[in-house]
């Protein structure tokens, strides 16, 4: 017999500071700059403070996301692998999102952009929040009802705090 679970743990990730928008550069394939990586390492030492281990890790394929992933689990000193998936893409659709995450199990960390995060907390709570780059928000996701409580919201100001 296989249990799943009835809830799981949704850490949505806004990806760090990345380079400025440019002619030069494709929007996907915008890097982080020092200052987000910066970020990123303030997310992963939390992270590791607080004990939260994601089972999973998903980002968006847009290179700054995934180098977001990256540092975080550096910054964690773990070695797992990141799933890239197009549905965390910019442009996709909140409500397709919360229909694929609230698949999974376990402690999920997605990376990826605004203002996709910011919907599809506002799909899973009913709430409007602000997620700015480098934030982080805990969502604890009832599966089968696919409706979340919003558990923690911190940005990079009280991530530099604590």
């Amino acid at each position: 017999m296989i249990l799943t679970r009835v809830t799981m743990k949704l850490l949505l990730v806004r990806h760090g500071e990345a380079e400025e928008p440019n002619q030069e550069v494709q929007d996907k394939d915008r890097k982080l700059v020092k200052k987000g990586i910066k970020q990123m390492r303030r997310v992963g030492s939390f992270l590791s403070e607080v004990n939260f281990l994601p089972e999973r890790v998903i980002s968006s394929p847009f290179i700054r996301a995934y180098q977001s992933a990256d540092v975080i689990l550096d910054e964690m000193e773990l070695e797992m692998q990141i799933e890239t998936e197009d549905f965390l893409l910019p442009s996709s659709d909140p409500t397709t999102v919360m229909q694929a995450l609230v698949q999974l199990d376990g402690n999920v960390m997605v990376v990826g952009h605004n203002p996709l995060l910011e919907n599809v907390i506002k799909a899973l709570t009913g709430g409007e929040v602000s997620l700015k780059k480098g934030g982080i928000a805990l969502v604890e996701v009832e599966k089968e009802k696919g409706v979340g409580t919003l558990e923690l919201l911190l940005d990079q100001k009280t991530l530099k705090l604590l």
